[in-house]
């Protein structure tokens, strides 16, 4: 009977909502891609980055997915993982999922912070939309563009992440937006990704076998040195 939550305060900023709301009402009429962007590396921001797109897909279940990485220096971190991760996530309503993150992430040009960096969003038959975790939100759909501002802010996005743990504690029928079993989802998607750079070719979901996907990652990766998408990325990836 332990409730757990783990931590998608991002889900709570106005700009990600706006986005979210934009998607959930139809506007950009049939979603065929999701997709998230971070310079920094795996094991801070891709399971944020997959998480806003199964929120933005609706909670599609993720059927397999297929991955390539580079890069060991960041194997050693505290936060183990390859300088640089990309991959693809078939969702069971046919939604692709695009996901690249570290050294050879596409620059979010909009925002000077690089550890905000981030860019999520859905494209649609009709127009798209996304945010940029330091840089506002804006959507193109039938009735024309639009956006607005919005960066991440503790102090605005934790509070009612916070008050939704007193709700849930309150009444077990008001889940968490962000319970454990939401979050896992996410993490076994990542640890899937990595899997297919291990293993190569698809990996199917759910996963139904145990493995240490990090240590797996530290013997099989090949050496070299990661290739950078901007210059700025050399201050964090020295190795």
């Amino acid at each position: 009977k332990v409730k757990a939550v783990v931590c998608r305060q991002h889900r709570y900023g106005e700009h990600y909502k706006k986005v979210h709301d934009i998607i959930a009402s139809g506007a950009l009429g049939r979603l065929n891609t999701v997709y998230g962007t971070a310079t920094g590396w795996m094991m801070h921001m891709l399971s944020h980055l997959i998480d806003y797109a199964l929120w933005f897909n609706k909670g599609a279940k993720a059927q397999w997915v297929m991955a390539q990485a580079s890069g060991r220096g960041k194997l050693t971190d505290v936060h183990p993982s390859p300088d640089y991760i990309a991959g693809f996530i078939h969702f069971s309503n046919g939604v692709r999922g695009i996901v690249d993150c570290g050294a050879g992430a596409p620059d979010v040009p909009e925002v000077p912070y690089w550890w905000r960096k981030c860019r999520i969003g859905a494209q649609g038959t009709d127009g798209f939309a996304e945010v940029m975790t330091g840089g506002g939100w804006r959507a193109v759909t039938k009735t024309g563009s639009s956006g607005g501002e919005g960066s991440m802010n503790y102090d605005l996005d934790m509070p009612p992440y916070i008050q939704e743990m007193a709700d849930w504690l309150d009444d077990d029928k008001k889940t968490h937006a962000c319970n454990f079993n939401s979050a896992y989802e996410g993490f076994e998607i990542m640890m899937a990704l990595c899997r297919s750079v291990i293993a190569g070719g698809q990996i199917a979901l759910p996963l139904t076998t145990g493995m240490d996907e990090i240590a797996a990652l530290k013997e099989k990766m090949p050496p070299g040195k990661v290739l950078f998408s901007l210059p700025e990325n050399a201050k964090e990836y020295p190795g």
